[in-house]
């Protein structure tokens, strides 16, 4: 008797309708046990003044992201404190969590291992599938270039501040000189264009 193995599961899914053009929207709303918030506000105080802080802005495809954790809604004080994390990003929600399972995963621990349930990457699946149980329905969300990603923004940005400058520089240049500072320019621009 022969046995053909399973087939493997499908990535979960995280909630529908948090897709505009290429960005994809990711929002959680999970328990933080209440002895550890005092290491999450501490760590949030004083993370943009720490070099781990370049762990997250080395993700270039990520257009926002925030956390915030949450004692009180409306007033009344809610058994857990919560942590609440919004992020916009291009391309698949499962892409983005694979990138944080593999490459920073000290960091996805410190943050998100302080609730019930967390089951801490690497490997990503299981931390998929965590999110994808969490993950909450987007209300709305804004970015002024969903068709483009933000490498393409990043991009453009650098051409056009580049061309400003040669736009500047020309002004005094001699017809050959422009040519040289032209050539120069598509040069040193070709890999953003």
């Amino acid at each position: 008797m022969t046995t053909t193995p399973a087939a493997p599961k499908p990535a979960p899914e995280a909630r529908g309708g948090n897709v505009a053009g290429r960005m994809t929207a990711l929002t959680l709303f999970t328990p933080i046990r209440r002895q550890w918030t005092w290491a999450l506000r501490l760590g949030f105080a004083i993370v943009p003044y720490l070099p781990v802080r370049r762990h997250i802005i080395q993700f270039n495809f990520i257009k926002f992201v925030r956390w915030v954790i949450v004692d009180d809604l409306d007033g009344e004080k809610l058994h857990y404190p919560y942590l609440f994390f919004e992020s916009n990003f291009d391309g698949p929600w499962q892409h983005y969590i694979d990138a944080f399972a593999y490459v920073i995963p000290a960091d996805i621990r410190f943050v998100w291992g302080r609730g019930p349930g967390f089951p801490g990457p690497p490997p990503a699946e299981p931390l998929k599938a965590w999110i994808a149980h969490n993950s909450m329905e987007g209300g709305t969300y804004y970015c002024a270039h969903e068709d483009l990603s933000t490498r393409q923004i990043q991009h453009a940005l650098s051409v056009t501040d580049a061309f400003e400058k040669l736009q500047r520089d020309a002004r005094g240049m001699s017809p050959a000189e422009f040519g040289q500072a032209w050539r120069s320019f598509l040069t040193d621009q070709q890999s953003h264009l």
